[in-house]
C-alpha cells in the first residue's frame, strides 16, 4: 500500500468516525429505541459496537505500521471470500455475530458513547499524522472471522465495517 492511498484511506475512515459522532447527536430516547424489525440492537448500540471494534482496528493498525506486536506474523494464508468480501466493500447482512470484546455493554449510555466516538474520531487523526513518509512492513493480524489482514485490509475492514453498521443505524433511527 503505497504511502498515499494510505493517507486516502485513513482520511476516509476519519470521515466515517466523525459520521458516528453526527449520528451521536440525535435524542437519546431515538438513539436508545430498538426496532427489532431492522435490528437487534438500536442506533446507540451499533454507534457504541463501531467505536470499540475500530479502537481494536486502529490497535492493528498501530502494530502493522511498526512490523510488530503480539498478534503480528510475517507469513499468512489469506481467506480469499474474506478479501473478495472487502474488495467488494461490503459485508453480508446478518451472517455474522459481533465477538464479545465487542459486543456493546448493556448499560451503555449516550454521553459515554459520545465520548468514545469523539476520542476515536481524534485517535485516527494522530495516527494518520504519523504515517508520513513510513514505508508500510508487509505482515498480518488474524482478525476473528476474516483470518489474516494485511495494513490495507484492515483499514479497509475498518471503513467497510463502520459503513455496515452506520446504515443499520440509520435506518433503525429512520424507522421510529
Amino acid at each position: 500500500m503505497s504511502e498515499l492511498t494510505a493517507r486516502s484511506d485513513l482520511a476516509a475512515w476519519s470521515h466515517d468516525a466523525r459520521e458516528v459522532e453526527w449520528l451521536l447527536a440525535h435524542a437519546p430516547q431515538e438513539l436508545e429505541t430498538v426496532m427489532p424489525h431492522v435490528s437487534g440492537w438500536s442506533a446507540l448500540q451499533h454507534a457504541a459496537h463501531l467505536t470499540l471494534a475500530n479502537e481494536l482496528v486502529l490497535k492493528n493498525l498501530r502494530s502493522l505500521a511498526k512490523g510488530s506486536g503480539m498478534l503480528v506474523v510475517n507469513e499468512a494464508a489469506q481467506n480469499p471470500e474474506a478479501l473478495a468480501l472487502l474488495a467488494a466493500g461490503r459485508l453480508p447482512r446478518g451472517r455474522a455475530q459481533a465477538p464479545r470484546m465487542v459486543v456493546p455493554p448493556t448499560d451503555v449510555d449516550v454521553p459515554r458513547v459520545q465520548e468514545w466516538a469523539s476520542q476515536l474520531s481524534a485517535d485516527v487523526d494522530a495516527f494518520a499524522g504519523t504515517l508520513a513518509g513510513v514505508p508500510l512492513p508487509r505482515c498480518f493480524v488474524p482478525h476473528q472471522m476474516l483470518g489474516p489482514l494485511d495494513f490495507a485490509q484492515w483499514l479497509s475492514f475498518g471503513i467497510v465495517h463502520t459503513r455496515h453498521h452506520l446504515v443499520i443505524a440509520r435506518e433503525v433511527l429512520d424507522a421510529q
